[in-house]
């Protein structure tokens, strides 16, 4: 198995130059809370995606036993993915996940592969209900656990906007079925860039079928955006260490 880490953002809301993925949490950056899931989820080999701050995060991780594909500007999440096409044979079962979501416990990383595997899916999407949605990208499902479409906020319509699940940005894939409908994906024409939420829409329109993992805690999905919700992961995970203690 394989951990595609999407490590390109920069920390614009937090108002620092350090990359997101390398703001400190207990005396450890974000990233690296995210690499132990993915090694206690079975994962053997992770690729974290690094972009216009790529030399910080390699300094600070040229030690920890994993490779670096380097995305080309700021391009989207899909082109993210992507920058690793040259590294992925068409049998790699992978795993995407956000290097600024140190929550996710290694059982979700699990349950996405082996729902996708039980089911017979195409691709995998771990999502979330929420009290308030706010800008995340809703998830329509066609029935029961299949997705039909995700969609953004600034693209809803209000019968969307009322859906409570969203889309968390972990997935997983077997490469040979993603690529092709990753390299379909076309910009966004309100930012250029490439999303990969439109994995779904280019999954369907190929006949694939794509499932939803509905988390058992939403604070697993929560990124670092801002100040706020670094505080809150803090909390997240000191809530977490204090149970396990317990």
């Amino acid at each position: 198995m394989t951990a595609i880490v999407l490590a390109a953002g920069k920390s614009k809301r937090m108002g620092t130059p350090v990359p997101k993925v390398l703001l400190p949490i207990e005396g450890r950056p974000l990233l690296s809370y995210v690499l132990e899931s993915a090694r206690r989820a079975g994962v053997t080999r992770i690729i974290v995606v690094v972009g216009t701050q790529k030399e910080q995060v390699m300094a600070a991780f040229e030690q920890a036993g994993v490779e670096f594909a380097v995305q080309s500007g700021q391009r989207g999440t899909a082109d993210a993915v992507l920058a690793c096409r040259d590294r992925l044979g068409d049998d790699e079962e992978c795993v995407v996940l956000c290097g600024d979501a140190p929550l996710i416990r290694p059982e979700t990383i699990q349950r996405l592969f082996q729902a996708r595997r039980a089911a017979g899916a195409d691709v995998a999407v771990f999502t979330a209900r929420l009290a308030d949605p706010a800008a995340y990208g809703r998830v329509v499902r066609a029935g029961g656990d299949s997705i039909e479409r995700i969609v953004e906020k600034r693209d809803a319509t209000p019968d969307v906007l009322a859906i409570k699940e969203v889309n968390s940005g972990a997935y997983s894939f077997r490469w040979g079925k993603a690529r092709p409908a990753l390299e379909r994906i076309q910009p966004s024409p309100v930012s250029g860039e490439y999303y990969l939420t439109d994995i779904v829409r280019e999954v369907r329109a190929d006949g694939g079928q794509v499932v939803a993992v509905l988390a058992c805690d939403p604070n697993e999905m929560l990124g670092a955006n801002t100040p706020d919700e670094l505080v809150m992961i803090e909390r997240g995970l000191a809530a977490r260490r204090e149970s396990s203690a317990g």
